[in-house]
């Protein structure tokens, strides 16, 4: 798999999630605040996704919790796969997993 692919598809689902739940308006103020406060433009949330994660919960408290499941369970989707909560697991963890399953998938057997 395309690094690039699973990259352009996380991007566009966490935009999509953020607009599905905030709208347009409040999703730009979350954005210009990791890019002031964090210094993460919008496009580059996928690369740095632990400070996204960290602005996130900085911004919305406990509410960043239920923000991010949404993300994680459509992502999952989008490749076929049925989102779990594991225990100890941070958004970035079951990133990096839902990454390592899909190329192990889609490399030659």
């Amino acid at each position: 798999m395309r690094e690039g692919k699973f990259t352009k598809s996380l991007a566009e689902t966490i935009d999509t999630r953020l607009k599905h739940i905030f709208g347009e308006t409040a999703t730009s103020v979350i954005y210009n605040y990791l890019q002031t406060s964090y210094s993460l433009p919008q496009e580059k949330i996928p690369e740095r996704l632990d400070t996204f994660a960290d602005g996130l919960n900085e911004f919305l408290s406990s509410g960043a919790k239920v923000v991010e499941k949404v993300i994680l369970e459509d992502l999952y989707c989008n490749y076929g796969q049925k989102f779990q909560v594991k225990e100890g697991y941070r958004f970035t963890d079951y990133i990096a997993e839902l990454r390592t399953k899909i190329e192990e998938d889609e490399s030659p057997q």
